[in-house]
């Protein structure tokens, strides 16, 4: 297939099969690469060419102009707040106080709490931190290795598919190009299925709750996420403007000194993100651009049915990388025609995302399962079998509501 785009004079194109197999090309070079080289760095590669197969000279003129796009140096800026919120938090102490109340008050059951709320700051492989802050209670209330490691990775994820300030969340809204609001009531679900087939792993949990004086004291130091849930929820401000308003909050509060900022900022602006976040914006572009994604998916549906094909797709790219910003920025832009873009079709767009996340979730790649399990000492294989179930029970609760609605 020759493609001649029309832009003042025609530009030489090379001649490709067809734009899938363009597009299939690049995401083989992506996957391939990020073995050896930064993500962001690999998506760079692959968006250059798929940009050259399938849109010649003119590919290069895309690649610049999404760099450039206002929207890309914003979600830019969001994700690094969005960092900044919860190193700040970790920072200044606040997380430890909130892990102390709950240990006092809920007992073994904070082995749920911690990683939840913890969840609630995006932090590159900050289950970590959880893990840090549940290690002198494994032996308090005698959870196993594998156990701990299972509870933490798993209910330190359940936000990921529909919490505002994760990069997936954001990068995934900008991809099928919606406001949060819509993109999060397709995607709330699965966090709920999510919460559900991990609760089989409190079987034989002594239940034993009582409320500890310190208890709001301790929960005080959340009030970060209400400023947020607030602005940005309920009031429906731009995230942005939230995010600078609760960093603001954390800082008065804590008396923030130059040198604090500096130790903060030194943990959040992370160039590789960042080089993710453009290299992401880049590669969505040049999709739309080419006209790639709709063939693709075209030709995947002849041998199945769209939603199997849909979902083995992301489920794919999300197990082969590890990354929860993977699907949204890997596979979610070749399947805009099956989820919509501009106006999406919820029980579409949740079945995508769902696959992504459940793909990330059993890869043992996954930055947060290998930091879990090193820091309680187990092995991965030892917990992957009921990893696999409950991530089956997900999956399966996911179908069944697609199916349903």
């Amino acid at each position: 297939m020759m493609k001649v785009l029309n832009s003042g004079e025609q530009n030489f194109v090379p001649m490709v099969a067809s734009s899938s197999l363009a597009l299939l090309f690049s995401i083989a070079v992506v996957l391939i690469l990020i073995r050896k080289v930064n993500i962001g760095l690999a998506i760079f590669v692959g968006s250059a060419i798929l940009a050259y197969l399938t849109l010649g000279a003119d590919g290069l003129l895309v690649m610049l102009k999404s760099l450039a796009n206002p929207q890309t140096i914003e979600i830019v800026v969001i994700v690094i707040l969005a960092f900044t919120l919860g190193y700040s938090m970790e920072y200044f102490g606040m997380l430890e106080k909130v892990t102390g109340g709950l240990s006092e008050s809920f007992g073994v059951y904070s082995f749920l709490l911690i990683p939840l709320l913890i969840g609630l700051l995006p932090m590159p492989g900050g289950a970590l931190i959880s893990a840090v802050m549940l290690g002198p209670l494994t032996k308090m209330y005698r959870i196993s290795p594998e156990k701990a490691t299972l509870l933490n990775y798993w209910f330190r994820h359940v936000w990921v598919t529909f919490w505002p300030l994760y990069p997936s969340v954001i990068i995934g809204a900008a991809v099928v190009n919606v406001d949060y609001f819509h993109f999060a009531a397709a995607t709330f679900p699965i966090g709920v299925f999510a919460l559900t087939a991990g609760l089989t792993l409190t079987r034989g949990m002594e239940r034993r709750f009582r409320v500890s004086r310190n208890l709001f004291d301790s929960l005080i130091n959340l009030y970060p996420i209400a400023i947020l849930l607030i602005l940005s929820v309920l009031l429906r401000l731009d995230l942005l403007l939230a995010l600078v308003v609760a960093i603001a909050a954390v800082s008065i509060h804590n008396r923030a000194k130059l040198e604090d900022f500096r130790e903060i900022f030194r943990r959040t602006v992370d160039k590789k993100i960042i080089l993710l976040v453009f290299a992401v914006m880049v590669y969505k572009s040049v999709i739309q651009n080419s006209g790639a994604a709709e063939s693709l998916f075209t030709d995947i549906s002849l041998g199945f049915p769209a939603p199997a094909a849909a979902f083995l797709l992301t489920l794919l790219v999300g197990f082969a990388t590890g990354i929860e910003m993977s699907y949204s920025s890997i596979a979610l832009p070749l399947l805009t025609s099956f989820t919509g873009s501009g106006i999406v079709v919820a029980k579409n767009l949740m079945l995508v995302i769902a696959a992504g996340y459940i793909g990330v979730m059993l890869s043992p790649m996954h930055l947060c399962y290998i930091l879990t399990a090193e820091y309680f000492g187990t092995e991965i294989g030892k917990t992957y079998r009921q990893l696999l179930a409950i991530a089956g029970i997900t999956a399966a609760l996911v179908w069944i509501a697609y199916l349903v609605i």
